[in-house]
Order: structure tokens, then sequence, then C-alpha cells
């Protein structure tokens, strides 16, 4: 399935051998006709920049069809000029150039060039021993990155055959093992290449030669959980409720009445304990779910259905009460949200919109109200905060504006000066109603909701800067939260490290040490003084996926494996290995 470069048209390739149109409507998609349909399923697509001819990749050949009259007017064997080939050949992915170059990419493991008015062959790569999975084009049709199934991804650039001269050919200059499985999806972007793989891991990796300055966009980047909260914590009940795709899963926290020193394990007087395992209806996965800070109320989305449910603990039985006559939304719900106290619900739409809902006794809900931006915005909202008193609700949308609302009035409050990153985590701090902002470039703003302006810590940190080695980590902050023992504590976390910011303390500029606390627990007192600075980082749990604190003395922390999911995929291409 691949769009025209205007986007107001759809083509989509069938097992039958067909590609069918469809017209981009406004809320969906309108079937328009057929194409030409030939014996062989359709693999691949896509579109010539013109939108004048599609190319469409089967197994053993490629065709090329004019969409003005739906009719074939090319058929090429890839493995014409191979002499007795025993095995089919699986044309995997396809692309169409503005010069009418059609680049293939097949189960043989070559990436080929085709003039396909002609017919013939042009060049022809053969790049791996197994199979070419994806291919990407740059903008500029000068570059090609091809995902495999060894899990490497190569790169090819069209080049001069002789410095200064007009004649250039295809050569590939990069290879790059990233994956331990197949590359099933590839990007090219104008600095960097972008591939993701069957182990779950998405790969930036920036082509140097693009990137005018050292920065963020400058570092290689893996990212291997998702960027959205799929584990929330009920701190009263001591509860936590684990998202997957297709049903939710209650846990109650163990609990020790043990004391010891830093590092140590305490023995448990109580174990953790499942409670219920919740199974959404359907083959649609689960957009979003939370439980509430009292553990009573738990709700879920996913495409078409939102659910919310009242939670009874009677001892150690758990019992889980549909609420009725839920007020019917637009689905889906991309991110929900409960009041500290509980007694309200936000729903983020995919619209821009919130909607408010009053939780009700023994087990009901009204819709209060929805919240609108002013500027009409119809970016979907992917990050909600409410603030601890119940006056303020802070919502991310898609175009990365972060809008204040007042709760008491159900009015729009301000909107957080405009910044060219996406926003990956916010908080709002429960004493100061200041919202903490960390973004996808791993910057950090403080912004006072009250006053509506950055705070002077904020102005701070981006007049000084924030460390080098801080800056380029490989993953975003996912999730803010704050100490009640100590206003100034700021607690955060991304996929490997969880860190303890303290805006009492001076930033450490980049000649010192960011992870530096194992190296002052060896100085004496006056020397370690000197060396404080405001990042405390800690290492130890990893891959992080959620951290939150239930009280002013507790922290729950969730470490998510990553050999448990690689162990359930399946194997890997086996290459043999010299002296093996």
């Amino acid at each position: 399935m691949v769009a025209n470069s205007t986007g107001t048209q759809l083509a989509i390739g069938c097992e039958d051998g067909s590609v069918k149109i469809f017209q981009v409507v406004p809320g969906g998609i309108q079937f328009e006709r057929n194409l030409d349909r030939r014996k062989g399923r359709v693999l691949c697509l896509s579109w010539h920049p013109s939108d004048t001819h599609i190319v469409a990749g089967s197994i053993d050949f490629f065709r090329v069809i004019d969409v003005t009259s739906g009719q074939t007017v090319q058929r090429i064997m890839v493995n014409y000029h191979v002499e007795k080939a025993k095995r089919e050949c699986v044309v995997w992915a396809i692309a169409l150039l503005s010069s009418g170059t059609v680049v293939s990419a097949d189960s043989f493991g070559r990436v080929q060039f085709w003039d396909w008015e002609q017919g013939t062959l042009a060049e022809s790569h053969t790049v791996s021993t197994s199979a070419v999975l994806s291919l990407a084009v740059a903008q500029k049709e000068d570059s090609i990155i091809v995902g495999t199934s060894t899990g490497a991804t190569y790169h090819l650039q069209l080049l001069p055959v002789r410095l200064g001269g007009l004649e250039k050919r295809w050569v590939r200059t990069k290879p790059f093992q990233f994956h331990s499985h197949d590359v099933r999806a590839v990007a090219h972007s104008p600095t960097a290449l972008i591939s993701g793989g069957l182990d779950a891991q998405l790969v930036i990796r920036p082509l140097m030669e693009k990137v005018q300055k050292k920065s963020y966009d400058a570092v290689l980047r893996k990212f291997t959980f998702p960027h959205r909260r799929l584990v929330s914590c009920a701190r009263k009940a001591r509860l936590l409720l684990f998202q997957f795709s297709q049903y939710l899963e209650l846990w109650r926290l163990g609990s020790t009445e043990e004391t010891g020193k830093d590092g140590e394990v305490l023995p448990l007087c109580r174990m953790p304990e499942h409670l219920v395992q919740l199974k959404s209806k359907g083959p649609e996965h689960i957009y979003s779910s939370c439980v509430s800070p009292c553990g009573t109320w738990l709700g879920y989305s996913t495409a078409s259905r939102f659910q919310l449910y009242r939670v009874h603990c009677d001892g150690d039985g758990v019992s889980l009460r549909k609420v009725p006559k839920v007020p019917k939304l637009l689905p889906p719900a991309y991110q929900l949200q409960f009041s500290a106290d509980s007694e309200s619900l936000f729903v983020a739409s995919a619209r821009g919109s919130v909607h408010v809902f009053q939780l009700l006794e023994p087990g009901g809900c009204k819709h209060l109200h929805t919240l609108r931006p002013p500027s009409g915005c119809s970016e979907a909202v992917y990050l909600l905060a409410p603030s601890a008193d119940g006056h303020w609700l802070a919502a991310v949308s898609g175009d990365w504006a972060i809008h204040i609302y007042n709760l008491k009035c159900f009015k729009h409050h301000c909107v957080v000066p405009t910044y060219d990153c996406a926003v990956s985590a916010i908080a709002i701090h429960p004493s100061t109603n200041n919202l903490v902002i960390a973004y996808s470039d791993q910057q950090l703003f403080e912004f006072s909701i009250p006053e509506k302006q950055y705070t002077s810590w904020s102005r701070t940190v981006q007049s000084r800067g924030l460390h080098r080695a801080w800056l380029e980590r490989d993953s975003p902050i996912t999730h803010i939260t704050f100490n009640p023992k100590n206003p100034s504590h700021i607690l955060l976390h991304d996929t490997y490290l969880l860190c303890v910011l303290d805006k009492s303390l001076p930033l450490p500029d980049d000649s010192a040490l960011l992870m530096n606390q194992s190296t002052l627990k060896q100085l004496p007192e006056t020397a370690r003084k000197r060396q404080l600075h405001a990042f405390k980082i800690c290492k130890k749990f990893q891959p992080l996926l959620f951290m939150d604190l239930l009280d002013k003395n507790c922290l729950v922390v969730v470490e998510r494996p990553i050999m448990d999911f690689k162990t359930q995929l399946p194997l890997p291409v086996q290459q043999k290995k010299f002296g093996t």
C-alpha cells in the first residue's frame, strides 16, 4: 500500500494480482477503480514522482502500469539473465525514480536498476547472501538504503565514475549491522538512515557528511520501547496496571517490613499478586489505558471503543464492573489520565480536544466539558498532565504545541512557547504548579503556569546549556515525577537511566563527569561537596519501562529485559563464519 506524491490517491496491491486505486477523502478513503490485473501476488508498489505510472513487484517479475489507462505497459522478468534459476525470486521492495529507472530488491540479495522503457538491466549489486527485504530512496534520488534478513542495512550512492565527470554509477558505500533479525522497514531522511527491525529496535544512523555541526542529529540513536505509557500506577492502592496488545493485567505490589543499606535486596513479607486480567473484545489493539490513583477506576481505549470499569477489592479478591452508559466519543483515546483525587478522568482525542468526565459513586460517569485549543488544531493529543490541586491541565498535541487549560472554569489559559522538537514527557510540580517539559532532543524546560513564562531556573539552563553527555543520550525522557520530601528534586527516566535532578545544585559543565556517583562515594566530605552537581544518575535498572514514586519513601521501577522478548522471536538467518 502506497500513496501518491500529493497524498490524494492510495494504491493497494492484492493477493489476486490486482492493483486497486482509492481516493483519499475527508474522514477516510473511497474506492475509485481497479488497474490491470495479472497473475501473481502483488508484494510491493511504488508511484512515479509525477503520479503517471505505478510499478508493482511480484514473484519472478515486476510490471509497470499506466495509471491513466490502467493497463500494463511493461513486464520484466527479474531472472531472465540468470541461467537455470532453481528457485523463485521474490521482489520484496521496489522504487520508481523520476528518471524512469526501476530499483528492485529481491530474495536473492540483489539490488537491481532497470530501464523499464527498454526492459533492460542497467546495474546489479549483490549486497547480501540472503534476501533484501526493504528499500528507501532519498528525496534527491542520489542515495538508497536497503534492509536485509540478516539484520544488516546497506547504503548505496550515485557517484561520478571519474572525479568531475558527468557519468555516474551506483556504488555500495556503507554496510551497517545494528539489528539481529529481519530489517523490514527503512526510511531515508535528508540527514539520516532509519531502519526498523524484527528485533523491536528502531535505529537512526546519521549521515555525517550531511550534518553541519556536532549536535543531537550527529549521534547514532537506538530505540527499543515505544514512547508511550504501557504501565500506570495507583499510588495510594499500590497497584500497577500493565498494558499488552489485547489485554490488561492488574497487579498488587509486594511489601517488606525490613530496612537495609544501599544496594541490599530486602526479603518480602507479602509477595506481588496478580489480581485480574481484562481482555479486550475483538481483534483491535489497546491504544491507551490507565488506573486511578486510588485504584478503584480503570479505563482503556481501542480504535473503536472506550471502556471504563469500577474496581472492587474485597480482601484478597478483586472484581471488575463495567460502567454502563459511558458517553460515546470519537475514538480512539490516545491518552487517558485520572485526576490526583480520582474524581475526574481526562480523555485525549484524536481531533485535538480533551474530554473531561466526572466520576460518580457508586459507579458511573458524566461528561462535563470538552477542552479545545483556540487555534482549532486537529492533531491528536498524545500527552496529558493534570496538576495535583485539580486547577490545571497540560495537553500536548501532534503539532508539538503545549496547551494549558484552567479546570475551574474550563477555559484555555495559555500556550507554552513553541519549540522545534517533539515533547517526550511533561509533569506539573505539585507545590509550585511549574510545568517541567522534556523534549526529544534531551532539552529540559520549566514553565510557570500561573505566570505564563519560563522560570528563572529554566532560563539559566538554556543560557548555560546542558552537559554534552546528557544531550548525546540515545533514549528520550519518558516519565517525570517529583520528590515530595524535597521540592527541588525532579525525577526523570529514559530506557537506560534514572535521574534525580536537584535544582538547588549547580549545573555541570562539559569537563565534569556527568555520572559521578560512584566517584563521589570514595571522596572525603570536603572534596565531595566541591564536585557535587545537579544530576544524580543511576544506571542500575535496565532497560527501564516505568518508574514512579509510591510515597515519600518508596519508588517503584519496572524493568523489561530485552532478552525476554528476543527469545520469542524466530531464529535469525544463520551465517557460516570462517573457522567455526
